[in-house]
């Protein structure tokens, strides 16, 4: 394992294949601090997989990755997790409704030209398997 050259940080096997759960932790490493991306944005952004595996990346994404900027569509996060994602909202800076939800309206992440290339080459060596729907 080494460090990958596009996403500073992120542990992956060199540049070989990728599981749906690692290509989906190397791109919530991509959310800036301050941004967010729904569970089903994230899987979307990738062309694989879903809220669901999404979600269940985030839950076994090894130390580092910012499962905080992965929210669900209504910008919540699961009750056990919501005290700690609090303190690195407002440590970031991520707009949130008065609910402490959030807001995803504002606060939703549109990759740049260099995100999208880095999507596109997660994207590229994700391997299929249960729940990867590989693009056309």
């Amino acid at each position: 394992m080494t460090d990958h050259p596009v996403l500073p940080g992120a542990r992956h096997r060199d540049d070989g294949p990728l599981t749906l759960g690692e290509g989906l932790e190397a791109l919530a490493r991509l959310v800036p601090p301050g941004r967010a991306v729904s569970y089903g944005g994230l899987a979307g952004l990738l062309g694989v997989g879903g809220p669901r595996q999404a979600g269940r990346a985030m839950a076994e994404s090894s130390p580092g990755t910012p499962w905080w900027r992965v929210v669900r569509a209504d910008g919540s996060l699961p009750p056990e997790l919501a005290a700690r994602a609090a303190v690195e909202h407002e440590r970031e800076a991520m707009p949130r409704t008065p609910a402490g939800r959030v807001d995803l309206p504002r606060a939703r992440w549109e990759p740049d030209d260099g995100a999208a290339r880095a999507i596109r080459a997660i994207a590229d060596r994700i391997v299929s398997g249960p729940g990867a729907r590989m693009r056309p």
